[in-house]
């Protein structure tokens, strides 16, 4: 009898997971999982999907090199360090019951680069390697991670998801702009130049993406043999064009779409539910 409800209960993981593969903006997420105690709440949830940011700093109270560590810049402090982080996702998905999957955001190409034997003990993990590794719109002057280097060494999990965007300068009075052709290029050409096999998202901002939909078509044409999805994301406060946002986001398709927005833009965009097999 236990193995048969083990069996069922596996069958329901399964068909679950098939059914969010279908309509990937149903995908629910949590951020800034950079401490043990929102750790702890958010893997007894029903939160499909982490994110965390990665710096290089010290554990609370302990001493020596800097180390990865779950902080956001300028945070250089956290009181659970990457290995720590990573090891307590792949206990709970052991247990084969609301599995998580893993966003993990780069700030540096040094805490990327330090990150690397952690991150290859946890193949079986579902891992997300994220970075901005390109600037973008609108004329962004935050540095970006190295895009080779990132790119080389992201290349080396490849049952790791990468997951490669632009910076953006967006917001506020900020309430126009879009990804131009060249920065598309100019990831292409990464993409190709590094040889990268392996399944892409592209992080791409909600405000923007919406006026971006031909070169987006064009992005994600060029990388289907990649498997390749775009993630929407958004900050509270953003100027989004709420009918183009959704026209490109059927355009793409259900299954091809990460939605990580605030709630009331998820609820303005009035996708079909998540049970819908139509692709527009």
């Amino acid at each position: 009898m236990l193995r048969l409800l083990v069996l069922a209960a596996t069958a329901i993981v399964v068909k679950s997971q098939e059914e969010a593969m279908k309509n990937l903006t149903t995908v629910t997420w949590a951020h800034a999982v950079n401490n043990k105690t929102y750790l702890d709440t958010v893997l007894a949830s029903k939160v499909c999907m982490l994110e965390a940011d990665i710096s290089l700093g010290q554990v609370v109270g302990k001493e020596g090199p800097p180390i990865p560590i779950m902080a956001h810049p300028p945070a250089t402090t956290s009181d659970i360090s990457l290995a720590e982080f990573l090891e307590a996702i792949a206990k709970h998905n052991e247990k084969g019951v609301d599995v998580k999957g893993v966003k993990l955001d780069f700030k540096s190409i040094e805490a990327f680069e330090q990150s690397q034997e952690l991150i290859a003990k946890y193949k079986a993990s579902q891992i997300w390697l994220n970075a901005d590794i390109l600037p973008g719109p609108v004329d962004a002057t935050t540095k970006a991670v190295d895009a080779e280097k990132f790119l080389k060494l992201g290349s080396k999990h490849s049952c790791a998801v990468l997951s490669i965007g632009w910076t953006t300068k967006y917001g506020g009075n900020i309430t126009e702009g879009e990804y131009t052709s060249e920065q598309i290029g100019t990831m292409l050409r990464m993409i190709n130049e590094n040889h990268i096999n392996q399944t892409i998202t592209f992080p791409v901002r909600a405000g923007l993406a919406a006026n971006s939909q031909p070169v987006l078509l064009d992005l994600l044409r060029e990388t289907s043999s990649l498997n390749s999805t775009m993630t929407v994301w958004s900050s509270e406060g953003d100027h989004v064009e709420v009918d183009r946002l959704r026209a490109l986001i059927l355009t793409v398709g259900l299954e091809k779409t990460y939605l990580d927005v605030p709630e009331e833009l998820a609820a303005r965009l009035h996708l079909p539910p998540p049970d819908t097999k139509t692709k527009h």
